[in-house]
């Protein structure tokens, strides 16, 4: 084992990792954390005090981060530039509705308070292997719209759209690019509906994948303690959070992603109030 890194496994699913980041890590221990990181999609680091600059270094081990106020920022309750607040966040993987969803995300307790709240992880990958087979067969080739989310705590349909608003197709099963193991693309919050379908059927078909997919027994909770860093793969793992309370709870946010949201979604004029046109323009450049 290096004498940088120490690996044991999390309930349910993932790893939590020692690490030692006194000196630079080699390629070897590189190449382990991507292998490990691909192999569940969920890697938590403990007792870190990074700065948003090296959070991003970090994270760009395992893929390239972009330089956006809207990719990198902080979760909190409490600070004036703090997004999110208090919000009950429903199962979601994290803007599903744009043409490259994001591929992954990390989050940093810089301030939690103790008891404050957790964040709860459901995995795709995990989800598609206790398929029965038959639904296996039945949702192979199918299609779901992603859509915009307007509601953070409950299910967005077409209906909630307003001019402008962004949706995407996305296959219901796609493959993880580094394994080529299928994962479940669906999620409670902003997947409006299964392409084909009925309304009703479509009901039907998410409420049954869901049940295999949001099963309480393989559901990782996360409880914040300050120094943590928890790193997940956006779109084989998905998260969730219930509603926060006033204790102090702020989290430091970093983005991997090929493409940033201006660069894809440059008409939404709503991020350009909240972090100014200028910046979006340059960073989409």
């Amino acid at each position: 084992m290096s004498a940088h890194l120490a690996y044991s496994p999390l309930p349910r699913f993932g790893f939590e990792v020692n690490i030692d980041l006194s000196a630079p890590l080699g390629s070897a221990d590189q190449e382990e954390l991507r292998r490990r990181f691909a192999s569940d999609g969920l890697l938590v680091f403990r007792g870190l005090r990074l700065s948003m600059q090296e959070q991003c270094d970090l994270c760009r081990i395992f893929g390239p981060v972009i330089d956006s106020p809207y990719e990198n920022f902080y979760v909190s309750n409490v600070r004036k530039d703090g997004h999110l607040g208090a919000l009950e966040l429903q199962w979601h993987n994290d803007v599903p509705y744009l043409p490259r969803p994001y591929l992954a995300a990390a989050l940093h307790a810089i301030e939690v308070a103790p008891g404050a709240s957790s964040t709860r992880f459901a995995s795709g990958l995990r989800g598609y292997e206790r398929l029965p087979r038959a639904l296996r067969e039945r949702i192979t080739g199918l299609n779901a719209l992603q859509v915009k989310q307007r509601f953070s705590q409950r299910a967005n349909r077409l209906t909630d759209l307003q001019p402008g608003d962004l949706c995407t197709v996305h296959a219901v099963v796609r493959q993880q690019e580094q394994t080529g193991r299928p994962y479940l693309f669906v999620n409670q919050n902003m997947t409006a509906g299964i392409i084909g379908l009925s309304p009703s059927e479509s009901d039907e078909l998410l409420a049954e994948l869901f049940s295999w997919l949001y099963l309480e027994e393989d559901v990782y909770e996360h409880s914040w303690r300050p120094g943590d860093l928890v790193l997940w793969d956006n779109l084989a793992v998905q998260h969730a959070r219930g509603r926060v309370s006033t204790d102090a709870r702020t989290l430091q946010r970093v983005t991997i992603t090929e493409l940033g949201y201006a660069q894809q979604y440059a008409a939404d004029l709503g991020i350009r109030v909240a972090y100014g046109n200028e910046k979006l323009i340059s960073s989409a450049a």
